[in-house]
């Protein structure tokens, strides 16, 4: 029985509104932004996960990979080039969008170069890196979700706000997923089948709430970890 499901990590966004590498942030537990942000996402079903990232952040991890507790990387071919990393957490698939600057949906183009089609055969899940709150378990909620009946588009909402993880039919939706384009990820794919669209109400903020700005870091102080 399929109990897990491969996960694109969204990490490469230009963070204009934070000033500097958002994700490089140190949150009131000590770990940065990306760090926590891995961490939950490789320790919950997801697999593999591709993480995608600037050519900066690139940069700052390949000189100092313990930024984000990672202990290893490894070339990879497959498509394009891409990399094996390992962590303390678990080992996943890294990869740098060059083309950052054109949105999201030239990230998650990038992240499905590193996988192979069955691997993709029962759903995809794409997540952000820069929402502090989720969990791996929340996470793991909706893979269960969604691996109910794997078809469709699972979509978290909060207080009417579509959230993320979002998980979707690859197979159903693949010449959908190739063709978008900008800064929308899949919102147009949710826009443009309504239908196929499988609401989840959630109780709190957790898939919505992102770090935008330095205020934002601030309001996490004195959250109950």
């Amino acid at each position: 029985m399929i109990k897990s499901i491969p996960g694109i990590l969204l990490a490469s966004g230009l963070s204009t509104r934070f000033g500097s590498d958002k994700l490089l942030a140190h949150l009131p537990t000590g770990e940065r932004l990306l760090e926590r942000s891995l961490r939950i996402h490789l320790q919950s079903k997801i697999s593999p996960l591709v993480i995608v990232i600037s050519p900066n952040l690139a940069k700052i991890i390949s000189e100092n990979m313990e930024f984000l507790s990672i202990s290893r990387l490894r070339p990879m071919r497959g498509g394009d080039l891409w990399y094996n990393f390992e962590s303390q957490w678990g080992n996943g698939r890294l990869v740098v969008n060059e083309n950052f600057q054109q949105g999201i949906s030239s990230s998650i183009q990038k992240g499905l170069l590193c996988l192979k089609d069955e691997e993709k055969d029962k759903g995809l899940l794409i997540s952000l890196a820069d929402l502090p709150l989720l969990t791996s378990k929340e996470i793991d909620f909706f893979i269960n979700k969604f691996l109910i009946k794997p078809e469709g588009i699972l979509l978290p909402v909060y207080n009417n706000l579509p959230g993320h993880p979002v998980i979707i039919d690859f197979n159903r939706f693949k010449d959908d997923i190739i063709k978008i384009a900008g800064d929308v990820g899949l919102r147009v794919i949710v826009k443009k089948h309504p239908r196929a669209v499988k609401e989840i109400p959630w109780q709190s903020n957790s898939v919505t709430w992102d770090i935008d700005s330095t205020k934002d870091l601030e309001k996490l102080e004195g959250i109950k970890w």
